[in-house]
């Protein structure tokens, strides 16, 4: 005879607690305190004290560093939140994506996957758009997608579009596998804390 499941073993629900920093490394304490903002996902991802640091990192170069524009990496980020049907990423993103210039009716022709609509975006942003779309369905871009977006874009811009939609389809599978809330905001901005 089989022993009785409990239905929480059977619950398609995952509820994971955060980890507690004042039990990890200094130094990785010392970077979650530095934090101007402790979202959701850099909580989570404390469970991973080894990665936490270069994921700190990454984010921050992600964020400061790359020479594709803030207004294109939203593109990106949007997209892969639409392609990834990743509620959080889109939220935390509403607002820093409305920062970088991305309108209404570009949101809503993302999210309904319409990337070749020309009254949403220019042709540049059409090819980014599909240059984005064939890493993230087909693990590439065609060598004909890619020197087709060289016309528009640089090696570097087309670089970090890579790095950004690696990044986010990452993201988007932690933060949907361990089931993090979305960060509270108020008035477009995070809640501190």
């Amino acid at each position: 005879m089989t022993e009785p499941v409990s239905n929480d073993s059977i619950s398609s629900n995952v509820a994971i607690d955060y980890p507690d920093f004042s039990k990890l490394s200094e130094d990785v304490r010392e970077k979650f305190e530095s934090l101007p903002t402790k979202v959701n996902f850099f909580r989570m991802v404390g469970h991973s004290a080894g990665a936490f640091i270069p994921i700190i990192d990454l984010t921050n170069a992600i964020f400061r560093d790359l020479t594709i524009s803030d207004y294109n990496k939203e593109l990106m980020v949007l997209l892969v939140a639409a392609n990834e049907d990743a509620a959080y990423e889109w939220e935390q993103h509403v607002s820093i994506a409305q920062a970088a210039g991305v309108r209404p009716d570009q949101f809503i022709a993302i999210a309904e996957d319409r990337l070749e609509d020309t009254e949403a975006f220019t042709e540049k942003e059409r090819v980014l758009l599909r240059f984005g779309r064939a890493i993230l369905v087909k693990g590439k871009a065609s060598g004909v997608l890619f020197k087709h977006a060289m016309r528009h874009y640089s090696v570097e811009e087309l670089s970090d579009a890579t790095i950004v939609l690696g990044y986010y389809r990452m993201l988007s599978g932690y933060i949907q596998t361990f089931n993090i809330p979305i960060d509270a905001q108020q008035d477009g901005n995070w809640v501190k804390g």
